[in-house]
């Protein structure tokens, strides 16, 4: 009967590993296939057991490297954070110091520290709120 349990355990693994992508789980469903053939060649459940986490650990600690490599990075910086650096365009003066700007196709709001007029290039240099800082 325990033969069941693990290979129920493989395919969940493998199903998780499948929806979340964070090729960690996959290891733990190897180990739960090698835990059930150990099941089928009658060791008992401590042996089984010990495999599984053996074999899970040893699995995870020489493809770490391996995992980071494949794994895409996950930007966590939200848009207007994306935007320090690059070069915004003033398409409409609100006053002296507050104006629109058009950077990578999108219009913000933003706060200039120098002067500007319509049709200048400025540098994104921080933000504030929800309004870009340009100089």
């Amino acid at each position: 009967m325990e033969i069941f349990i693990w290979i129920i355990l493989a395919i969940l693994f493998f199903l998780l590993e499948i929806l979340t992508g964070s090729f960690i789980l996959v290891w733990f469903g190897i180990s739960s296939i090698v835990a059930a053939v150990l099941n089928y060649f009658k060791f008992d459940f401590y042996t089984q057991f010990g495999a599984f986490i053996v074999i899970s650990i040893i699995l995870l600690v020489f493809t770490k490297k391996f995992a980071i490599k494949v794994t895409p990075e996950i930007n966590k910086k939200t848009t207007a954070e994306r935007l320090i650096g690059r070069n915004a365009k003033v398409v409409r003066k609100i006053d002296d110091k507050n104006i629109i700007v058009k950077v990578c196709g999108e219009e913000w709001s933003a706060y200039a520290k120098n002067n500007v007029d319509i049709g200048d290039t400025v540098k994104v240099c921080g933000i504030e709120s929800i309004k870009l800082i340009v100089e």
